[in-house]
């Protein structure tokens, strides 16, 4: 498993398109869109999203500030199911937080939703087959 996409969550994407593209030096190929835009830096993708993405993603728990500043920590790996069965039976001797068990999205991942210990959001996507 490696990380390959990190999600903040930001008051103003504008603002924060500015900032990770001008003074940090991230590209953003694609246009922006007015409450996201997606970029990299080196190999990582980046992704900027309003907060208004927190409820359409985690429903409820989306409308509580889950650590002071939300952000989305996204890992891929080939086989979902076999990690989130993993993962579960890791539950039996260690707190792991599973948000929502893996499921298909509207845009067509498959995903699943856990949090860290500290309450930061991760998400692991079933990558290409």
């Amino acid at each position: 498993m490696e990380i390959d996409y990190i999600a903040l969550f930001v008051s103003d994407v504008g603002r924060s398109l500015i900032f990770y593209r001008d003074a940090l030096g991230f590209r953003f190929t694609k246009p922006a869109k007015s409450d996201s835009a997606e970029g990299y830096s080196g190999n990582l993708k980046i992704g900027l999203y309003d907060r208004s993405w927190l409820p359409k993603l985690f429903g409820e728990q989306g409308q509580q500030i889950i650590s002071g500043n939300p952000f989305l920590l996204s890992m891929t790996v080939d086989n979902l199911d076999q990690v989130y069965k993993e993962l579960c039976d890791l539950q039996a001797n260690m707190p792991i937080d599973i948000i929502s068990s893996p499921r298909i999205m509207p845009w067509g991942q498959k995903i699943l939703f856990l949090s860290d210990p500290d309450g930061n959001l991760l998400e692991i996507v079933q990558g290409s087959t």
